[in-house]
């Protein structure tokens, strides 16, 4: 998969990164690699509470996963 990520430097010293597409994935590092390296491993985090979430209502209740394509916008 592809995400979107922004990362800003810091005045003081240092580099948050973001997640366009997953708001809650957060990353922070000395350098712009270790921004990008620490939201990689945020958003998998996310991803994987995401999929445990979807597995617990699925055994929970009749439901059908399916998947759909949409176009991208840009």
């Amino acid at each position: 998969m592809h995400y979107t990520i922004i990362t800003e430097s810091h005045e003081m010293g240092g580099f948050t990164a973001r997640c366009v597409e997953i708001p809650s994935a957060r990353g922070y590092g000395n350098t712009q690699g270790e921004a990008i390296a620490s939201i990689r491993e945020a958003i998998e985090v996310v991803r994987e509470a995401q999929n445990a979430e979807l597995h617990k209502t699925i055994a929970s209740v009749h439901s059908e996963i399916i998947r759909i394509e949409v176009a991208d916008s840009a």
